[in-house]
């Protein structure tokens, strides 16, 4: 079954393939991404895009703390800036740190942006 409001793709990485779902929703984006077949629920950051007197994305963490916290909240900042949209990401890998989510943010940039 097809649905418009939905794509996937995966992309290798420095830590191998990790498969990305985003969800157009009606009020936002919500952006799955995995390391495994399936998806999973897994650290999770929402954030706004700037608003009135902000002139950056406002976020805050869900299911994570420490430095993963920082990591799922910047990706998610990011695209709320980029599609100033409301965008909650969920991200299921089991060795997360700085590297893999740099390459992470530079392959929704470019699904996104471009």
């Amino acid at each position: 079954m097809k649905f418009d409001d939905i794509s996937e793709f995966s992309s290798e990485t420095s830590m191998g393939t990790i498969r990305v779902r985003i969800l157009d929703l009606e009020n936002g984006l919500l952006i799955l991404i995995s390391d495994k077949e399936r998806f999973r629920l897994g650290i999770s950051a929402v954030a706004i895009p700037p608003g009135q007197g902000s002139s950056e994305p406002t976020s805050t963490g869900l299911l994570s703390m420490g430095v993963d916290n920082a990591l799922v909240r910047t990706v998610s900042e990011r695209v709320a800036y980029w599609t100033n949209r409301t965008c909650l990401v969920v991200i299921g890998i089991a060795q997360m740190n700085r590297e893999v989510v740099l390459e992470i943010v530079s392959l929704l940039r470019n699904h996104l942006v471009t």
